[in-house]
């Protein structure tokens, strides 16, 4: 006996089956590609943004710096010229004062050094033929008004003097006195008025207000 077995629906069943899955994968594939395209899409804004921010700053920067640059440069400028300015004003008048020591110095006194180791702070070597002759200088200086203190550091024979002395010859010795003198210093006197001044000034008018 023959029995007749049709199978066409089977392999229409079938068929259908891979079409749908082939279908599912695609649109999956799709989808992922537009996901994917729309997240580079919006990094790439996204860094585009950024890097014109960057820009937008470093420009800021560029400004600031050459801003303080200028800035800094006219600070200077103006600091030397008030450095300059103050430094002019606040000379010491050294002329009197070694007008002064010239004209009290003994007949056979001499000048040897004369050197500023401060504002009003001097060290000076002279040249004597006694001892006796450097006390007497030192007491004229101290006596004077333009000098506040004086020290007498130092009275050595000079022995340049005597080594080209001829030996034979009899010729006194000659003594270097060393002095450190404090000058009065008129420009301190000045600024300290003005302070009081200015405080006298800044009270009247606190009594005033009040």
């Amino acid at each position: 006996m023959l029995v007749d077995i049709n199978l066409l629906p089977e392999k229409e069943k079938e068929r259908s089956t891979l079409l749908i899955a082939a279908l599912a994968i695609l649109g999956a594939a799709v989808l992922v590609w537009v996901v994917l395209f729309m997240l580079s899409t919006i990094l790439a804004k996204e860094t585009a943004t950024l890097e014109q921010q960057l820009i937008v700053l470093q420009q800021s920067q560029e400004e600031i710096r050459s801003e303080l640059q200028q800035t800094e440069s006219g600070d200077e400028k103006k600091m030397l010229a008030s450095t300059v300015d103050w430094a002019e004003d606040y000379q010491f008048d050294t002329v009197p004062l070694l007008h002064e020591l010239i004209n009290v110095l003994p007949e056979r006194g001499f000048f040897q050094t004369f050197d500023f180791t401060g504002p009003n702070l001097a060290t000076v070597v002279v040249q004597f033929d006694t001892k006796t002759d450097s006390a007497y200088y030192y007491t004229r200086l101290k006596s004077s008004q333009s000098i506040s203190e004086i020290h007498l550091d130092s009275v050595k024979v000079n022995n340049e003097t005597t080594e080209e002395t001829n030996p034979s010859t009899d010729v006194l010795p000659r003594y270097l006195a060393t002095y450190s003198i404090l000058f009065t210093d008129q420009r301190i006197a000045v600024e300290g008025t003005a302070g009081v001044d200015e405080a006298e000034s800044s009270d009247e008018g606190d009594d005033t207000g009040d």
